[in-house]
C-alpha cells in the first residue's frame, strides 16, 4: 500500500469514527428531550372556527400528538366525548378541546325549534340568567313617523344555554365593541318567528327574569307612543 493508499484509508477511517461520534451524540440528545418531554397522547384540535351551539362533526376534528405532561386532565381525547355535545362559544381554528368548551346539546320537543341570539350583555342580562331561567323578551323600537314603542315579545320562556361573554364589534365604521352573551331558547314557530324579528329591527332586545308560577294580572304586552308629528 503506497503513502496515498494509506492517507485515503485514515481518511475514511477518521470519516467513520466521527460519523459514529455525531450520530452517538444527536442519539443522547434525543434520549434527552424525550426523557424531559415524557410521554405523548393524542387530543383533538379544531380544523375550523365553530360557532355556538354548533355540533362538532367528525371532519373538523384531528388528533394531534402532544406532551402529555402538559395536558390538563380536562383535555378531550376521545371522539366519543363529544357526542350529543355543541360548541358553548365561539372555538378558533386550531384550539384543542377541552371539557368547559362544550355544553349539552338541548332537548326539543316535538314541533319546538331552537333558536340564539346575542343580548346586550349591560342592558339585557347582566350576568343574572342561567339555564332553566323564566324570562320575558322585551324589544324597543324607534318610531321616525310611526309610533316608537315598547313590545312585550315573549312572555314567560324558558332559557335551554347561556353561552360566554363575548365583545361584538360595532356595525358603523370605527364603532366600539359591545359586550354580548349567546342566549337560545327552544320556542314554537311563532315565537320562533317573533324573536327573530326583535333580534333583527328592534333598537333593542332585552330579558327580565320573571318571578312565581303565574302573573298576578294579565301584564300589558304593548306600550307605544305616537310622534307629535304624526298626531
Amino acid at each position: 500500500m503506497n503513502p496515498r493508499q494509506r492517507r485515503g484509508v485514515l481518511l475514511m477511517t477518521v470519516a467513520v469514527v466521527g460519523a459514529a461520534a455525531v450520530f452517538v451524540m444527536v442519539l443522547g440528545y434525543v434520549n434527552q428531550v424525550r426523557s424531559e418531554v415524557g410521554r405523548m397522547t393524542g387530543v383533538l384540535q379544531l380544523q375550523s372556527e365553530v360557532e355556538p351551539f354548533q355540533p362538532i362533526q367528525d371532519g373538523m376534528l384531528r388528533r394531534v400528538q402532544v406532551p402529555e405532561k402538559y395536558l390538563p386532565a380536562t383535555f378531550i381525547a376521545d371522539p366519543a366525548e363529544i357526542q350529543g355535545k355543541v360548541a358553548a362559544s365561539v372555538l378558533p381554528k386550531g384550539a384543542y378541546l377541552q371539557q368547559g368548551m362544550l355544553s349539552d346539546a338541548p332537548d326539543l320537543k316535538p314541533g319546538q325549534r331552537e333558536i340564539a341570539i346575542t343580548i346586550d350583555a349591560e342592558t339585557g342580562v347582566a350576568g343574572k340568567v342561567y339555564p332553566g331561567a323564566i324570562v320575558d323578551v322585551y324589544a324597543t323600537f324607534s318610531g321616525g313617523n310611526s309610533a316608537s314603542c315598547a313590545v312585550r315579545v315573549l312572555n314567560r320562556v324558558q332559557i335551554i344555554d347561556v353561552g360566554q361573554l363575548r365583545t361584538e364589534q360595532g356595525k358603523e365604521a370605527g364603532g366600539g365593541g359591545a359586550t354580548v352573551v349567546p342566549v337560545t331558547f327552544a320556542l314554537d314557530p311563532d315565537a320562533t318567528l317573533s324573536l327573530t324579528y326583535a333580534e333583527s329591527f328592534a333598537g333593542k332586545v332585552r330579558l327580565a327574569l320573571v318571578g312565581g308560577q303565574s302573573d298576578a294580572k294579565p301584564p300589558t304586552n304593548q306600550l307605544c307612543k305616537t310622534p307629535k308629528a304624526a298626531r
